[in-house]
């Protein structure tokens, strides 16, 4: 990856021209039909925005309700099966769904059952409500967690360990993680500190292996024996996690296309089956837009499926581990953990509201289309859990239902993780 010579380098300059064709409406070439991958083969990468987006400016067409503020401009769109808000504004957002319409799967009138940011982001996440249950993304991660070195790397927004913080790693704002690994974190001491010498640093590094070995030796009771394993399985991660920073950078600008090239070399290499990274938020922008959200949410969202065209263009361009390329084995999932009011404040701005939208892409889903809906009152409609066709006598399409067919596509049985909630299956392929 980025340290991998100039290859690497050269391949993402190529892809980010190819990007920028696309936006430019020269075409794409058809793309060979995607391999079959098995669920615990499947990757998962999460993308956050932070502060609830509107999707009626991108993904719910509601150009025929009198009790929503559509934008001014705003014209309805059809790519394949996918219905959504095109503006001219926003060519990258065109952009995308013309060329990834295929893959498309988008969730209309989800509800997570609060308007307050925290609650929304632990339902959206988790499907629960006490901060103290692991993220979706962590229970898949950890479900294959003796197959890769950091199961869950974070590279930003929320997330929650629960009691599988063994399986996370954040990599820090500041990289903090790649400076643990080369040892430049003792340079960012307050006190005066001095880096030892190789030669030191591997004898430390043995006699640690030999106190580990040893521990092994002398467990005693089956608790003992669990922590010695414990112990154990965390060095040989440690030595392993060294290697990987000969082969790839854990850093990144902040942006999404930059978090997007870490996030595609830690599945590439096999580190990480599960990558989480958020939008960025900047120059006094927010997608809490209870001020000016027009013109806040298309800059958003323009930045946004900019950086995300780049995400896509990268899968599709790296070999995969088990599938032709990482594109037929990864799953992409992006959301924000509420939405916005149908009519504008006196500041032209939304407020928060209980029902919102999620773009997933990829393998094991029924894509090319559009799933739910919200009705004149600007409600989430009901869908049937099986089909996932809207129904007046279905079942509340909810986060948790959502988040629980995200674990049934990994193989994972909901019913351990979440309370009371069955999987959208009709979402499922």
């Amino acid at each position: 990856m980025r340290k991998m010579a100039s290859l690497a380098l050269d391949r993402r300059q190529f892809l980010a021209g190819s990007a920028a064709l696309g936006a430019a409406g020269l075409g794409l070439a058809p793309r060979p039909a995607r391999a079959a991958v098995g669920p615990h083969d499947l990757k998962f990468v999460f993308v956050f925005n932070r502060g609830g987006w509107d999707p009626t400016r991108v993904f719910v067409d509601a150009f025929d309700s009198r009790s929503v503020a559509m934008e001014a401009d705003a014209e309805r769109a059809t790519t394949g099966g996918v219905g959504w808000v095109d503006h001219p504004s926003r060519p990258s957002v065109r952009a995308f769904i013309e060329a990834n319409a295929a893959d498309m799967l988008v969730l209309n009138g989800v509800q997570v059952r609060s308007i307050a940011h925290e609650i929304c982001t632990m339902i959206a996440l988790t499907g629960d409500t006490s901060g103290f249950k692991p993220d979706f993304a962590t229970l898949i991660a950890a479900d294959q967690a003796d197959r890769y070195t950091l199961p869950h790397l974070v590279l930003a927004g929320p997330s929650f360990t629960g009691d599988l913080g063994t399986a996370v790693a954040r990599t820090g704002q500041n990289g903090q993680l790649e400076a643990l690994l080369s040892g430049d974190i003792v340079g960012r001491s307050d006190l005066p500190t001095v880096n030892l010498p190789n030669a030191a640093t591997a004898s430390i590094d043995r006699f640690l292996g030999r106190r580990v070995g040893a521990r092994a030796l002398q467990g005693r009771s089956e608790l003992d024996r669990a922590l010695a394993a414990g112990l154990a399985t965390a060095h040989e991660k440690a030595s392993a996690l060294r290697a990987f920073r000969y082969v790839m950078d854990f850093t990144t600008d902040g942006t999404v296309a930059n978090q997007a090239e870490v996030a595609v070399d830690a599945l590439a290499v096999g580190l990480s089956r599960c990558v989480s990274l958020a939008y960025p938020l900047s120059g006094g922008l927010s997608w809490d837009s209870h001020g000016d959200n027009d013109e806040t949410q298309a800059t958003l969202f323009e930045g946004l499926f900019g950086g995300l065209q780049q995400l896509m263009a990268l899968l599709r361009a790296t070999p995969g581990t088990v599938g032709t390329t990482l594109a037929d084995e990864t799953v992409v999932v992006v959301q924000s953990e509420m939405g916005r009011t149908p009519q504008l404040n006196p500041t032209r701005g939304k407020d928060h509201w209980p029902y919102t939208s999620m773009m997933l892409l990829g393998p094991g889903l029924t894509t090319n289309r559009v799933i739910g809906g919200l009705d004149d009152r600007y409600v989430g409609q009901l869908v049937d859990l099986d089909t996932a066709e809207v129904d007046a006598g279905g079942r509340t399409l909810s986060a948790e239902a959502v988040g629980a067919a995200l674990l049934t596509l990994a193989d994972i049985d909901p019913t351990e993780h979440i309370a009371g909630a069955d999987p959208v299956l009709g979402m499922l392929g």
